[in-house]
């Protein structure tokens, strides 16, 4: 029987033998080779053959849906394998990665086998908690919540009945939901746009539960939880874009979640954040500082990049824009020029903080990848791109 571990260095083994990284250790930028100092983070690094991402990094010469997955496969398995953990910004978005693409991936299975032990690993005497040495309280939230969400989204996406492991992970997340609706241990690092505050983590359980069977929903603890999510969404309207983002993203399985005047008004505003470019910037999504996020320090910068791009359009789709709508036509033609040569989607961390690993680019590859599918753009342009399509 092949087990997460051996399973993971099978997956690696074979991405790996594909395709190298793009740059040497003496090619690397200053903060680059900060990163890889931290003790904790090289090992990652080196499992997956990668290396720190950097707005220097090199562009492809053309685009790959290929390219684009064998990076996310090694990014994914090798946190996993790493950290052994579900993490929002790698392994967790990656599960919901588009299944026509990858649900035949030996690395994807592995994956979902990885987030299932991860979930097996939490102590049964305390529910909720991982069996982890001096875990935080918070990321005891976070990783309930995110991972039951993941777990059911990729279950539903692959079209089978909720897993146990699943329905373990949802047992625990409702298990520990505040009346009020939220999950107040979420993690709130200025760590934007997943940790930062707690309408993330609940907009994020009420697209998991929305992608669920009526039989699923139907039970108590689902029922429950969802009137405790409405109430809570209805006390705390959105306060910036990425909040009404992933509520266009929900209104699509809740119908009483959004009105039609609020959903006309947000896509709106999304679209009006669209750069001269064609892209959208993850910083223009909300009210971030740099940094610890004290409010006297410097606004996150503002370029287009894979996750804002990516995330837009989206959510945008899944509000019910059409794929053939200009804006999106033109967010596509970004997506399909500026992917890099290791494959993904440059996506500065929104902390900016000069040694942070930028690991958003990961959830900013996944989400391009979902734009493309669902706009059912993912075949290669007829050329390769040319410097004046970056401008």
């Amino acid at each position: 029987m092949m087990t997460p571990a051996n399973g993971a260095r099978r997956a690696l083994a074979e991405a790996a033998g594909q395709t190298q990284a793009s740059q040497t250790p003496a090619e690397l930028s200053e903060s680059a080779l900060r990163v890889l100092e931290n003790p904790r983070l090289a090992p990652f690094f080196d499992a997956a053959n990668v290396t720190p991402y950097a707005r220097e990094d090199p562009y492809a010469d053309s685009f790959s849906v290929e390219r684009a997955s064998e990076f996310l496969d090694r990014v994914a398995v090798s946190w996993g394998e790493t950290f052994r953990c579900v993490t929002c910004h790698t392994n967790g978005f990656y599960l919901t990665a588009p299944n026509a693409i990858f649900g035949e991936r030996p690395a994807f299975r592995v994956a979902r086998q990885q987030a299932g032990a991860f979930v097996e690993s939490w102590d049964a005497a305390l529910p909720a908690i991982p069996a982890h040495e001096g875990e935080r309280v918070d990321s005891i939230y976070t990783y309930t919540v995110a991972t039951a969400a993941f777990l059911t989204i990729n279950d539903a996406q692959a079209g089978r009945a909720l897993a146990d492991d699943t329905l373990t992970a949802l047992g625990r997340a409702w298990a520990i939901q505040d009346q009020a609706g939220h999950w107040p241990g979420w993690i709130k690092c200025n760590c934007p746009p997943f940790e930062s505050d707690d309408h993330f983590g609940v907009t994020l359980m009420a697209i998991a539960i929305g992608m669920t069977p009526d039989t699923y929903k139907q039970t108590e603890a689902a029922q429950v939880g969802l009137q405790r999510i409405g109430d809570y969404l209805a006390n705390h309207p959105p306060q910036h874009l990425h909040h009404k983002g992933m509520l266009l993203w929900a209104g699509r399985y809740h119908d009483d979640l959004v009105s039609e005047t609020e959903h006309a008004a947000w896509a709106a505003e999304l679209f009006e954040r669209q750069r001269a470019d064609g892209g959208w910037a993850s910083g223009d999504l909300g009210r971030w500082r740099q940094g610890d996020g004290d409010p006297t320090h410097p606004v996150v910068n503002i370029e287009s990049d894979g996750y804002g791009t990516g995330f837009v359009i989206y959510t945008l789709l899944q509000g019910g824009v059409v794929a053939t709508d200009e804006r999106i036509q033109r967010g596509v033609k970004w997506l399909k020029t500026h992917q890099r040569a290791e494959g993904h989607w440059w996506t500065q961390s929104l902390k900016n903080n000069p040694t942070t690993p930028n690991f958003l680019t990961h959830a900013g590859t996944t989400f391009a990848l979902k734009a493309l599918a669902t706009a059912n753009a993912l075949a290669a342009p007829a050329s390769s791109p040319s410097r004046s399509d970056r401008n």
